[in-house]
């Protein structure tokens, strides 16, 4: 498989060359692990009021890609999932902690919870601690499937937010490239309102003669004014679109788009068919997505008995704690014993001051060095539900059909991926023979504008015949932007379908 790869990530180098920062000796990679949160700067200052770019094709998907308030939302979701997961894993490892409590109690009067057997809480109690404490859970079924059926949805996520952002790469290429249609079309406009002004000029001048009648000159007028109205309306247009795709991409409304003088016409890839199809099977996120779903709905079926398995858990802690409230009453008890020993030796040896009394002996101080303690404890909980009215086997059921339907996605994923290729490779062929077409009739089409102008002004044509011709030409024409604009998009449409590592890359068409 890892030959197959390289093989195919050869031949998407060889078809379209080697798009910009892209590795094709590696697998596109797996989105387990999401991006690193990404401020955009452009995000700065008060919001309606920033700085216009100037972007181009290349820079406007990129842009999308970082600043796209959908794209922007998914990895958000991408993130808050990968949050769930690691709090879920974290749980799978030994907790670790260290404690520091310092306790006072004061009472007066109070018989306690243990009056009945005849002691009394102290009146002052003073009590610290510090310790260290771990807690392990061994084993819990329950607990290492949800972390792993949350791993899956943070997957899923990851390869849901890639095939959004191979959707934005699509959407903003062709908007960025239908406003080079737009633009286009002005200069159509344009040069199709001074064509209907030369005719008006001619029109009058015929006019002047007598050769022609003064409806001609009409009818010229008419045209010269439908030619404005429509110039117009193509300006209104192309800023209409300009700010359009400034909005979707998440970029100022002022934003200048770079749009090329002449539209770029990259050559078709003579990569096989069945090899572009393998490309995009090892690396399109709709794959892996279905995949990744086939994983989690497996993990379900399992979970379903998760209540079955033991529970063992781990706790264990050692550390020192000391009361000195109890040690200031034990060194007052043990003074006060002292105090009357010496008490009673000093009357007796007043009393019999013949006798040799020995001396008492006193009671040591208290000791305050207290050794430290430790605990450790393991615990093991294995329920067995003895009868549960079907409820399992109904879940059973339940999970097992998710699964069957997991596995009919997977399949379709594939096939769908394979007739996508197959589509947009069939889309690019057609598009690249309809541009030589539209490539002919243009040209046709204004060597037959020319000639017909000529022949009006000598006489030879009527002014509908110029004017029908004049529509001709400039329908070639628009049809030409379109097939230019067309085959740009299906190129562009062809290498996103392949997945590559960026799907900026596969946008840009800069040295193709």
């Amino acid at each position: 498989m890892k030959a197959l790869a390289r093989g195919g990530a050869a031949c998407f180098a060889l078809a379209f060359g080697a798009l910009p920062g892209a590795a094709f000796g590696q697998p596109s990679p797996t989105p387990s692990a999401p991006p690193p949160l990404f401020v955009p700067g452009a995000f700065t200052g008060a919001p309606g009021n920033r700085a216009a770019l100037t972007l181009d094709a290349a820079g406007s998907v990129a842009y999308a890609l970082n600043h796209a308030p959908g794209l922007l939302a998914q990895r958000a979701t991408v993130l808050n999932l990968d949050s769930t997961f690691t709090k879920l894993r974290a749980g799978e490892y030994p907790s670790v902690g260290g404690q520091l409590q310092s306790q006072l109690a004061k009472s007066a009067n109070q018989p306690g919870q243990f009056a009945q057997f005849g002691i009394s809480p102290s009146s002052n109690f003073s009590e610290n601690t510090a310790q260290l404490q771990s807690s392990y859970t061994l084993y819990n079924g329950s607990q290492q499937l949800a972390a792993q059926q949350a791993k899956k949805q943070a997957q899923n996520a990851g390869f849901e937010l890639q095939r959004q952002e191979e959707q934005m790469a699509i959407a903003v290429s062709n908007a960025f490239y239908a406003i080079a249609a737009d633009r286009g079309i002005v200069a159509l406009d344009e040069a199709d309102l001074a064509y209907q002004k030369a005719l008006l000029d001619t029109a009058r001048a015929e006019e002047k003669v007598g050769r022609v009648a003064g409806v001609d000159t009409l009818r010229a007028q008419v045209a010269v004014a439908r030619s404005q109205a429509a110039l117009v309306g193509a300006r209104a247009t192309e800023q209409n679109d300009r700010e359009a795709l400034a909005v979707q991409i998440g970029a100022p409304a002022e934003t200048t788009f770079n749009v090329p003088e002449t539209l770029p016409e990259p050559p078709l890839p003579d990569t096989p068919l069945d090899q572009l199809a393998t490309i995009a099977k090892m690396n399109r996120p709709e794959i892996a997505e279905a995949r990744v779903a086939l994983d989690a709905s497996k993990l379900g079926d399992a979970s379903v008995d998760s209540d079955l398995r033991p529970v063992v858990t781990l706790n264990g802690s050692f550390g020192s704690q000391v009361s000195p409230t109890e040690f200031v009453q034990e060194q007052q008890e043990v003074d006060a014993s002292n105090a009357a020993a010496i008490a009673g030796f000093n009357a007796e040896k007043a009393l019999f001051p013949t006798l040799s009394i020995p001396p008492p002996v006193l009671l040591p101080p208290v000791d305050r060095h207290v050794p430290g303690f430790w605990q450790f404890n393991i615990v093991s909980t294995f329920q067995v539900p003895l009868y549960d009215f079907g409820q399992r086997a109904a879940a059973h059921h339940a999970a097992r059909a998710q699964v069957v339907s997991s596995l009919a996605s997977l399949y379709n994923a594939y096939d769908s991926v394979e007739a996508d290729v197959d589509a947009a490779q069939r889309n690019l062929a057609a598009a690249a023979e309809k541009l030589r077409l539209a490539k002919l009739s243009g040209d046709l089409g204004a060597e037959t504008a020319r000639i017909a102008q000529l022949q009006y002004s000598h006489g030879l044509i009527s002014f509908t015949d110029v004017t029908q011709t004049e529509q001709t030409a400039l329908s070639a024409q628009n049809d030409l932007l379109a097939a230019r604009v067309q085959y740009v998009t299906a190129l562009i449409k062809l290498r996103v379908a392949l997945a590559p590592p960026s799907a900026a890359a596969a946008a840009d068409l800069r040295g193709l």
